[in-house]
């Protein structure tokens, strides 16, 4: 693993864990969306699962393809370990766009 796969590798999994921490700490026991960068974050526990799982699927299953030889026990594990993870990641982005309820346009009103 070169220098840039290992910095990317850190830096996805470090901003992604981040963000699934500071949703948690913000969301004052899920009562209050919290906001990050001027925008409301709906349903701020189900976004921290999500990016939880991207985090350590996409950043640690990065990190740690290396170790293991190809084709051995504890490369199998590893890559279906970070497959489920990613999979859990993105069925709870795809919770999170379908149960968020966006505002319906009131044409009246214009």
């Amino acid at each position: 693993m070169g220098t840039v796969d290992l910095a990317l590798a850190v830096a996805v999994g470090v901003a992604n864990l981040v963000v699934a921490a500071v949703l948690l700490a913000m969301s004052r026991g899920g009562t209050v969306a919290p906001r990050i960068l001027g925008r409301p974050q709906p349903l701020p526990r189900l976004r921290a699962a999500m990016h939880a799982c991207l985090g350590l699927g996409l950043g640690v299953g990065w990190l740690a393809k290396d170790i293991f030889p190809p084709h051995s026990t504890g490369d199998a594990v590893l890559f279906t370990t970070v497959r489920i993870l990613l999979v859990t990641g993105v069925v709870t982005a795809l919770l999170v766009a379908f149960r968020h309820v966006r505002p319906a346009r009131d044409e009246a009103a214009r």
